[in-house]
């Protein structure tokens, strides 16, 4: 039996990989073992971050969170006027530089017509600045971490996710919500919050 071709198409420094033997079931599979290897880890790193008496926090997208294209992004599918959706929540120790989470994404075109869905995974932790809170509930901060989008028919690697809770803000903070800086950077709904676990 002979192997059918595959063929590689770069998309902001990211490579695609498509195999005309993929499925549909292969695909739910992958993602569900990644969500599940993810989640797995995040046990066993927090439980290193309280081990060290480190700060540790939770995140929640509390409600769905939409973030607009404001332009076109040239070499990629974003129009100007698509919008990102994004639920989730994950983890992350900010002294031991690890962050686990996750959840799903659709992306809509500016008629509303779903473009495609899939599930996002954080894969590493770059910064956060907490702006403290009232109590470890209820706590404000701006979270970069970055991400891997992984839909039916590609995986987009090494996304930075921008996380903004308003919770005791400083002036000019960053608006309430989820971005993706550079792709969809407008946050038009949602709210996001953050505990502290330690």
């Amino acid at each position: 039996m002979r192997a059918l071709p595959t063929s590689k198409v770069t998309y902001l420094s990211l490579t695609k990989s498509t195999d005309m033997n993929n499925s549909t079931t292969k695909t739910v599979f992958l993602t569900l073992s990644s969500l599940l290897a993810v989640f797995a880890l995040a046990t066993a790193m927090l439980g290193s971050a309280h081990a060290t008496g480190a700060a540790s926090y939770s995140f929640n997208l509390v409600s769905p969170n939409l973030a607009k294209a404001e332009n076109t992004v040239p070499g990629t599918p974003i129009v100007a006027g698509d919008v990102l959706r994004l639920t989730g929540s994950g983890a992350f120790d900010g002294t031991n530089a690890i962050a686990t989470g996750g959840g799903s994404f659709t992306h809509y075109r500016p008629d509303g017509s779903v473009f495609a869905r899939g599930t996002w995974v954080v894969t590493g932790f770059q910064s956060f600045k907490s702006y403290g809170g009232p109590n470890p509930g209820a706590q404000g901060g701006l979270l970069l971490v970055t991400v891997t989008l992984i839909g039916p028919e590609a995986t987009f690697a090494g996304l930075t996710l921008q996380v903004s809770c308003l919770i005791n803000a400083p002036a000019g903070a960053p608006e309430e919500g989820t971005t993706l800086p550079g792709l969809f950077q407008e946050p038009t709904g949602g709210t996001t919050l953050f505990h502290l676990t330690n």
